[in-house]
């Protein structure tokens, strides 16, 4: 869910998904989320991750969302 999320929000802005936030973050993100999966735990693990104030911009609540959504 967070990797078609980001895939589709990639293609809003016509990018190559792995500049709006590479495959390995979002890896890493859902394999280690942060305990606070809200807004502000998401973001704070993507900065941690090396995302850019503009990436996690974009990506935060659809990662939220598909965090959420994940059993």
């Amino acid at each position: 869910a967070a990797r078609a999320a980001v895939t589709e929000r990639a293609e809003e802005l016509n990018l190559p998904q792995e500049n709006l936030l590479t495959p390995d973050t979002v890896r890493r993100l859902c394999w280690e989320p942060p305990a606070e999966a809200d807004a502000a735990g998401v973001d704070e693990a993507l900065r941690q991750l090396g995302a850019r104030d503009w990436q996690r911009r974009q990506t935060v609540p659809l990662l939220v969302e598909a965090l959420a959504a994940t059993p």
